[in-house]
């Protein structure tokens, strides 16, 4: 991998010196990120405490990252606690097929997509809760852009938020294969929000896989092109 070349290329910051991230609180708390309003929604005083069902014990899941697998039905969460906007630093795995997802701390995301080496790898992405039919939970990654793909995913995103829906390829689009079959009245989704420091995202994305300073191995990797 080498690095991309620019006339006037941004100066690094040096990642053995500089910490983005405010002492003593967290780096992926919805105030600290630029894509969501000033009045957090995903704060706890929104929602009540205790509802009809009971949840499962979120602490125990273990949550999946990444699509839902095309021959599954899931039913994604309406909550709009359970939907957010974050940044990913997205690269291929070393050792096999497929995709390595990382968390970006907001103040870490704005740094690289300063860097000509690292902005191509940044993605705005949205990020929904769901629960497959007879498995367990995962977060569907819809990258925030107008293209078709994009588009078309979000589609089948609303789609599986009333019924479950697996997701599938038509030309150039995915689209939507629903279930009535499949009863919703039952599905009861983890009693967290996203963010936070024990939300969804960082028991999911976990410590390897959340970035929150500039000497994170990866970004350093990356910077060198390797």
């Amino acid at each position: 991998m080498k690095n991309s070349t620019t006339t006037e290329e941004t100066p690094l910051v040096s990642p053995s010196t500089t910490t983005y991230v405010p002492d003593n609180r967290d780096p992926f708390s919805a105030d600290l990120d630029p894509c969501l309003p000033a009045n957090d929604p995903f704060a706890a005083s929104n929602f009540p405490e205790d509802g009809e069902n009971e949840a499962p014990e979120s602490d125990d899941l273990d949550i999946a990252v990444g699509v839902p697998d095309d021959e599954v039905f899931v039913l994604v969460s309406d909550e709009p606690r359970h939907h957010v906007k974050a940044t990913l630093l997205i690269v291929k795995r070393e050792d096999t097929f497929g995709k390595n997802y990382f968390l970006l701390a907001p103040a870490v995301a704005a740094w690289a997509k300063q860097q000509p080496s690292l902005k191509k790898f940044v993605k705005p992405t949205h990020i929904f809760l769901y629960k497959v039919d007879e498995g367990g939970y995962g977060l569907w990654l819809v990258r925030d852009s107008l293209d078709a793909w994009s588009t078309s995913e979000m589609a089948v995103v609303n789609t599986a938020k009333k019924i479950f829906t697996r997701r599938y390829t038509g030309g150039k689009v995915r689209k939507a294969h629903t279930s009535d079959a499949i009863d919703t009245a039952a599905v009861v989704f983890p009693d967290k929000p996203m963010t936070g420091s024990d939300g969804l995202l960082s028991q999911a994305f976990g410590e390897a896989f959340a970035i929150t300073t500039t000497d994170h191995p990866v970004l350093t990797r990356l910077l060198k092109g390797i």
